[in-house]
């Protein structure tokens, strides 16, 4: 497979060969013998200066992603292993940036370095269930609404027949990574929650994830999209200390950003976005939805166009009945750590708020209560002197992005 043969290929020609090879580990050579690091912004540098290139983009969003499949893996007890989130990450420590508070989630490294991997999900109705399919680059390649029956997954050139009754998923690397999505309404409803996710089955080899270089293992473990084939051919340097200069950098440009248009879709798909950089913006939402199935409204700076801080009050007004088919929800989360707030309620809904007389809720953004909330008026805590942010999520939108946008803005 082309998967190892590229690491060492891209050493010695930087060229991409598209023969099959039977898969291997990633060698100790391949991981020692890099190529010149790539440029990496320094402290001094601001976002106004530094500019990534398209490899740096495209290797924050593979070392991002190898980061996570290795230790979800872990945590799960190996690949292949369903991991299941029994309670809202409200902790603040997620490994799961930005963590959507809407459902509990169960997760699964697929392994396909033996063969085929089988799943088996049960019938859902009356709340929204889904699972999507992400590759090593950070791709949403397959996505359904409350799904049921038999899937299998293999590599994208295996031609198998399968029988007819199971739907096959073919995937580019050898560890797709499976994420399932079981709306939770309260803490009443946990207990039937966690039986739908006890019913969802996955069969295959159990193994596990190590290396020492996250880009050599994703180029040794995936075959790159035609359209991505050299873009991290001169980063094997990548470390975390990049990474983190990376993500700060990244974290900034999101600020220029109103939503998740183009960030999340596959490749091939039209509504995906072309530009490097509102990809790698996808990793600040990381696993997320595309935008045909979920609107992400990131709001990170307030109507004078100042970055939200807990040593302001900052005030919401939103539509109680967004244009969508599921729900919505207004989530919380710290600047500094990309996740929830502990000990705080970090969400509001459908569920938990009811609207004003005018058909809308509003949201008081600050570190103290206000006194003698009316009805439809709720307070939502932030840290006093630290950045946050907020997650307006649409789900299944029944008008376009710009009509949504437009219609459910909180400055007008």
């Amino acid at each position: 497979m082309t998967r190892n043969v590229l690491t060492i290929a891209m050493l010695t020609a930087l060229f991409f060969t598209s023969c099959k090879e039977t898969p291997k580990q990633e060698s100790t050579e391949t991981t020692k013998t890099e190529t010149s690091a790539p440029e990496k912004p320094s402290d001094a540098d601001s976002p106004t200066v530094f500019e990534p290139s398209v490899g740096q983009l495209n290797a924050y969003k593979a070392f991002h992603h190898a980061e996570y499949l290795k230790e979800t893996a872990k945590q799960a007890g190996g690949t292949n292993k369903l991991l299941h989130t029994r309670y809202l990450p409200t902790e603040g420590a997620d490994p799961v940036v930005t963590p959507s508070l809407d459902h509990l989630y169960t997760k699964a490294v697929i392994d396909l370095t033996n063969g085929p991997v089988y799943l088996e999900m049960p019938v859902v109705e009356g709340r929204y269930f889904s699972m999507e399919i992400h590759d090593q680059e950070h791709y949403a390649t397959f996505y359904k609404l409350r799904p049921s029956g038999k899937f299998v997954f293999v590599d994208h050139t295996d031609t198998t027949k399968f029988p007819s009754d199971i739907t096959v998923i073919k995937d580019r690397g050898y560890y797709p990574h499976l994420f399932i999505r079981t709306q939770l309404f309260n803490e009443a409803d946990l207990r039937t929650v966690h039986a739908i996710q006890d019913k969802i089955k996955l069969t295959g080899v159990v193994g596990t994830i190590a290396y020492k270089n996250a880009i050599a293992w994703t180029l040794a473990t995936h075959d790159m999209y035609p359209q991505n084939a050299h873009v991290l051919a001169d980063q094997l340097g990548y470390n975390a200390e990049t990474h983190a200069k990376m993500f700060k950098y990244i974290a900034d440009y999101s600020l220029s950003l109103k939503n998740s248009a183009g960030m999340f879709e596959a490749i091939d798909d039209p509504a995906g976005s072309n530009d490097p950089k509102v990809r790698a913006a996808g990793i600040i939402g990381h696993l997320g939805l595309p935008l045909a199935i979920a609107v992400y409204g990131g709001t990170f700076v307030d109507c004078d166009g100042k970055p939200l801080n807990g040593s302001k009050d900052f005030t919401v007004t939103k539509n109680y009945t967004p244009e969508v088919s599921e729900f919505w929800s207004v989530t919380r989360y710290s600047g500094l750590t990309r996740n929830t707030i502990a000990g705080h309620n970090d969400i509001f809904n459908a569920y938990n708020t009811k609207p004003d007389a005018n058909g809308n809720i509003t949201i008081t953004f600050s570190p103290n209560k206000p006194k003698d909330l009316p009805v439809g008026h709720y307070w939502m805590y932030v840290n006093a002197g630290e950045p946050y942010y907020f997650i307006s999520r649409y789900y299944h939108p029944t008008v376009d992005i710009e009509t949504l946008t437009k219609n459910n803005a909180y400055c007008k």
